[in-house]
């Protein structure tokens, strides 16, 4: 992937706003010595969700075997669920992160709990939002919504959380997802915290479908 300015400038922005946050608030430092034991490696080579520590640790009492997991945007999530026994579908629109997916996992002893559906980024993503609906309802006890569309994607998969399911929804901090969860009318968290391979803060919303 080729850096650009535009990219740098934003990545300032993100490092100046996290440097304020905690200024006003010390204790969402707390997990810096864990990412800074990470030596700059990525998720995949952790076998790490890309949120924040506090959430996984959360889903770390939560995800089993027997646990049902859908994921739009797959990575070290997908390691990180599998490993703890967990059945895991994800769904990929860009063709070689999904063949690197199937490298890593299609041999492993876990392959025969993941699903990879490859949908297209065409018709704005249409085929790629819906890869959900070919699920039942009430099917899925973990949402992960950390790819392309992400209001979309959060909102089709509504339906298919299970009672007292989660539905996990990365970068909440950006205004454009808004809207599509306060329609949800599920009870929200926010979870803020350093996350691995993320120099800045990372803000996922954690919502639970009512029993």
């Amino acid at each position: 992937m080729r850096i650009t300015p535009e990219m740098l400038a934003r990545q300032a922005r993100y490092a100046g706003r996290s440097a304020r946050r905690i200024a006003g608030e010390p204790a969402l430092a707390r997990d810096l010595p864990r990412l800074l034991a990470t030596r700059g490696r990525g998720t995949m080579a952790l076998r790490l969700p890309w949120l924040p520590f506090r959430l996984i640790d959360e889903l770390g009492t939560v995800v089993g075997p027997g646990t049902r997991v859908f994921e739009y945007g797959g990575g070290g999530s997908t390691l990180w669920f599998l490993d703890r026994g967990a059945t895991v579908v994800t769904c990929e629109h860009h063709p070689g992160w999904a063949d690197e997916l199937a490298r890593v996992v299609g041999g492993s002893w876990a392959a025969d709990r993941w699903t990879l559906l490859r949908r297209s980024d065409a018709d704005a993503y249409a085929a790629y939002v819906a890869a959900i609906d070919a699920y039942p309802d009430l099917h899925f006890d973990v949402v992960v919504v950390d790819g392309r569309e992400r209001a979309r994607c959060a909102t089709a998969a509504l339906p298919k959380v299970a009672p007292d399911g989660l539905l996990l929804v990365d970068d909440v901090d950006r205004e454009r997802y808004r809207a599509a969860l306060d329609a949800t009318g599920w009870t929200r968290r926010d979870i803020v915290g350093f996350a691995p391979a993320k120099p800045t803060l990372a803000y996922t919303a954690v919502l639970t479908r009512p029993a």
